[in-house]
């Protein structure tokens, strides 16, 4: 189940952009591995102070909150049962939809996770940009790459030492979210071993600002009588 939460991961800034307190949307992700396919369906909430909740539907009711400070609660409604952890790794800054949704999409947090810009270069007219992994990453990646669209990145690429995609992002459909331009499809394959890969794409729908949005789930009140697990 938290796999699939984290694969749930702007260039300029835009005078007069709209300015949000809360969106809302829904999120579905399809992935198939060996033949067989699974879904994540979850309704995301998010502020512009950095705290989201997933309200997960599909394949069990499960809410996950975090937020800027790596809080991080994972709450089973059927079993009654609450994890809690607290990671800067499980922070909202380290996932894909904060770049989005915080205007950051020149490098996707490359910069802030240690990477150094090692190449700029031009592509079929999409600006790529190629960055070299902090020395605790080296042994597993050589580089990693980005190409933008205009100010929009359309491809996150990491690659292993013999220069094998072994993490391929590609980001489309790109529309206005409060003002933002937000990919509203991601499609992720990821290389699980030398013979299996994953494969997931994930749409967002039904997008909702500020007071269209419910709280009901951004304050989340556990039940007291849960039971606290560390699964």
């Amino acid at each position: 189940m938290l796999r699939g939460f984290f694969f749930i991961v702007g260039f300029l800034f835009i005078p007069h952009q709209y300015v949000y307190q809360k969106v809302s949307m829904e999120m579905l992700t399809r992935s198939t591995r060996n033949g067989k396919l699974s879904r994540l369906k979850a309704s995301v909430y998010y502020t512009s102070e950095g705290k989201m909740a997933c309200h997960y539907l599909e394949p069990e009711e499960i809410l996950i909150t975090n937020n800027s400070k790596g809080e991080f609660l994972v709450y089973d409604f059927a079993k009654n049962t609450i994890a809690q952890k607290q990671n800067y790794l499980l922070s909202t800054e380290s996932n894909q939809l904060f770049y989005f949704l915080e205007n950051n999409r020149g490098d996707l947090g490359l910069s802030k996770m240690g990477f150094t810009l090692k190449e700029t270069k031009f592509v079929d007219g999409l600006k790529v940009t190629v960055w070299s992994p902090p020395m605790q990453l080296a042994k597993d990646i050589s580089r990693v790459e980005v190409a933008h669209n205009k100010n929009n990145p359309v491809f996150l690429g990491y690659f292993d030492k013999k220069g094998k995609g072994i993490n391929k992002v590609y980001f489309y459909n790109y529309q206005k979210v409060a003002g933002l331009s937000f990919p509203t499809s991601v499609t992720q394959i990821s290389q699980v071993d030398k013979k299996d890969s994953v494969i997931s794409k994930t749409t967002y729908a039904n997008f909702k600002v500020d007071q269209e949005v419910s709280d009901d789930y951004l304050n989340f009140k556990v039940p007291t009588n849960a039971r606290v697990t560390n699964d």
